[in-house]
């Protein structure tokens, strides 16, 4: 039997396309495989309703507040995120608290004995990382599994579960290669969650990608929800410790609702997840407060995360255009600062170019760096991007927050984004902590 550690290791070997980006379809997207072996194992996906939650930003959050909702209510939760930040365990959580390394390593071992081999020919790290999730779920007894997609959705390996509830994130552009460049192709490919008579939650959405969705709805008979019009929300305040705002919906409305994750963004995510929440805790005569309580509970890491004070440290996975707008705009409304110190660094395969123009003329100055891994951008490559600003260049993250703490006075902000492989360097940098643990 393998220990957790040996476990990690091997999982290192699996083809990760976190780590080496999406070249495009190719065999290893592959549902019937997964189903295969699920089958083999006893099917335990459907021991719990699922809540599968798709789109191109903000579906980890939308995740986040859906579990900690149901986890005020009283549910077994089980949740599945992707990427992790501080250690690969948060991806997969039951309660509340992530899956612990004996647990994790149980079940590697006992699913190495349903999988064809040589398994890491046949298998992808998300994928053995959702059949992992899926197990421990079933064996935790869960009500519920509230599942992030990791890229797409009708590939997607989350999509062998049976989604009942499903929330569909703002859709923009990201994974091109593989899901098309337009936003009615992207959509079509992360609307495929949606199943037969499903209750899905939109966010709010540019109309191409609204149409889609629309019509998916209206192909399976699911039922649509759409934030904006059958959920509208008032913001009433925003800070760096949250925001407070007000929902009107078709059942009711909620009055002074608080997040403690910060930015406009941070609300609408919070208002799909209420919307979802809503029907699943249908009828229940405390549904109301439930609902408010669990928004306010809800955490994440590396989503604009205010690391330190005194300079302001601020890490958020911003990674495409329109992310880095919506954080750039939050930045700009949240906080108060002097100077704003950018410390980027990208992948490869995503919109460089999209995000240096919202986030390049924002700042005071800017530092360009890269994460491990082979995936990252060079920084000179992203300098190419970069007009009319000084910019310094360091090979690596921790030198960047070296660079950046020089430059920075007490009354100015480091926001360290374009990755969730840079966010989790500087995070651990400047809070402390390992990787791997």
């Amino acid at each position: 039997m393998k220990s957790y550690r040996e476990v990690i290791n091997e999982l290192d070997s699996f083809t990760n396309f976190e780590n080496i980006g999406f070249g495009g379809i190719t065999e290893e997207f592959n549902l019937d495989k997964l189903r295969q072996v699920l089958k083999r194992i006893g099917n335990p996906e459907r021991g719990y309703r699922v809540i599968h939650i798709a789109g191109t930003k903000g579906k980890g959050s939308i995740c986040s507040f859906v579990s900690s909702i149901l986890n005020e209510a009283g549910m077994r939760t089980g949740l599945f995120l992707s990427p992790h930040i501080i250690t690969p365990r948060e991806r997969i959580q039951a309660g509340g608290e992530i899956i612990s390394e004996s647990d994790f390593a149980e079940i590697f071992n006992y699913l190495m004995e349903y999988l064809e081999q040589p398994a890491r020919s046949k298998y992808t790290f998300f994928e053995i990382y959702t059949l992992i999730a899926f197990i421990h779920f079933s064996r935790k007894k869960a009500d519920f599994a509230v599942l992030e997609v990791g890229m797409g959705g009708r590939l997607d390996a989350t999509n062998a579960a049976r989604g009942e509830f499903c929330g569909i994130s703002p859709i923009s552009y990201d994974h091109t290669q593989v899901l098309g460049k337009s936003l009615r192709s992207i959509a079509g490919e992360k609307s495929a969650i949606i199943k037969p008579g499903a209750y899905c939650v939109s966010s709010l959405q540019r109309p191409a990608a609204a149409r889609v969705i629309k019509k998916r709805c209206s192909n399976v008979n699911a039922e649509l929800v759409s934030v904006g019009k059958d959920l509208k929300y008032q913001i009433n305040d925003l800070s760096e410790t949250g925001s407070k705002f007000d929902l009107y919906t078709r059942e009711d409305h909620y009055k002074n609702c608080q997040t403690r994750l910060p930015g406009i963004f941070q609300v609408s995510n919070a208002v799909t997840a209420l919307g979802i929440c809503e029907k699943v805790l249908s009828g229940r005569s405390s549904r109301k407060s439930i609902l408010k309580k669990g928004v306010k509970n809800a955490f994440i890491p590396g989503r604009m995360e205010v690391l330190l004070k005194k300079p302001y440290f601020v890490a958020d996975g911003a990674q495409n255009a329109d992310s880095a707008l919506n954080l750039k705009n939050s930045i700009e409304q949240v906080f108060k600062y002097d100077r704003l110190i950018l410390l980027l660094g990208m992948s490869r395969d995503k919109d460089i170019k999209g995000v240096c123009r919202h986030l390049a003329p924002f700042a005071d100055e800017i530092v360009l760096t890269r994460a491990e891994g082979s995936r990252a951008a060079d920084p000179n490559v992203i300098r190419g991007y970069v007009k009319n600003k000084q910019v310094k260049v360091t090979d690596d993250v921790t030198g960047g927050v070296r660079e950046a703490f020089d430059l920075a006075g007490k009354k100015d902000l480091i926001l360290a984004t374009g990755s969730f492989f840079v966010v989790a360097e500087a995070r651990r940098m400047v809070l402390g902590g390992s990787s791997t643990s």
